[in-house]
């Protein structure tokens, strides 16, 4: 009895092993990638830091719209709408806003949770200035090195004197904030965001002022960008995602959020376009 009960032991483990490990979910593959040196791996719903910490993936609720935007989890963040980059073969559909649903959580782990904390990671970059042949300081977080990243976006944009205008006097970077009308922190809160030229930009809530919180404006509401497609994939190919790629459009924003973006070898190369002229 006793040799039987060995044996059977030992095919159970013999079993147990050969059971093939739980897929990673392509959300988390992105993730992983797009963060190398902080993220090490996922396991049984829990993506793992390098500090060997653990951060739960889906909190396994079923949501609303309203829901999975108030409360985010990372399966939410990764996998609610696809972010295309490239060129827009046409407007954003009803309600499709791909990178608005952001795990808050997460962020405040990787870039800091409070002001002060994210305030120590912040790194210059120097960009273009309104008067031609200047340039100045702006400031983001050195996470992730998101200032090289900014850097290199800026050293593409000052070759392209056409396209200036629309970069210059730009509407700010960090700013520890929430978004306007919600209780959810602005991604300028953690250094990952700059808005460009804001006279050269349109945002849903700046173009309804006095009752962008109608629901009659939502079902109504019309698309409308002057940014030239240049600056997108100019943006896009170092990591940011364009706020003029939604529904709820927010033409001045781009934030750093390379997990919505094709892996960095992949990344759309640069197009040539003929010169453009910017509105006075």
């Amino acid at each position: 009895m006793r040799f039987f009960l060995s044996v059977l032991l030992f095919f159970n483990c013999l079993h147990s092993y050969a059971q093939p490990a739980a897929p990673v979910p392509p959300g988390i593959q992105r993730l992983l990638a797009a963060y190398p040196h902080y993220l090490t791996g996922y396991n049984d719903n829990q993506v793992i830091w390098k500090d060997g910490s653990k951060f739960r993936y889906d909190d396994g609720r079923v949501k609303t719209e309203e829901e999975a935007f108030d409360s985010t989890d990372l399966e939410d963040h990764l996998n609610a709408l696809i972010y295309e980059p490239g060129i827009q073969v046409d407007t954003p559909g009803y309600n499709c806003d791909p990178g608005t649903l952001r795990c808050q959580e997460f962020f405040m782990k990787m870039y800091g949770n409070s002001e002060a904390e994210v305030k120590s990671h912040l790194a210059p970059v120097t960009w273009l200035a309104a008067k031609p042949g200047h340039t100045k300081r702006i400031w983001v977080t050195s996470v992730n090195g998101v200032d090289k990243h900014l850097q290199a976006v800026a050293n593409e944009l000052a070759a392209r004197p056409d396209l200036c205008p629309y970069v210059t006097d730009i509407g700010g970077t960090f700013n520890w904030r929430p978004i306007l009308g919600t209780n959810r922190m602005s991604p300028h809160s953690f250094g990952i965001a700059i808005d460009i030229n804001t006279k050269h930009s349109e945002y849903w809530k700046w173009d309804h002022r006095d009752n962008w919180q109608l629901d009659s404006v939502e079902l109504n509401l019309q698309w409308h960008n002057s940014v030239p497609l240049e600056i997108v994939e100019i943006f896009e190919r170092h990591g940011f995602i364009w706020g003029g790629k939604w529904f709820h459009y927010d033409t001045m924003h781009f934030e750093f959020r390379p997990e919505m973006l094709p892996p960095e070898p992949d990344r759309v190369p640069p197009i040539k376009h003929p010169p453009i002229k910017h509105r006075p």
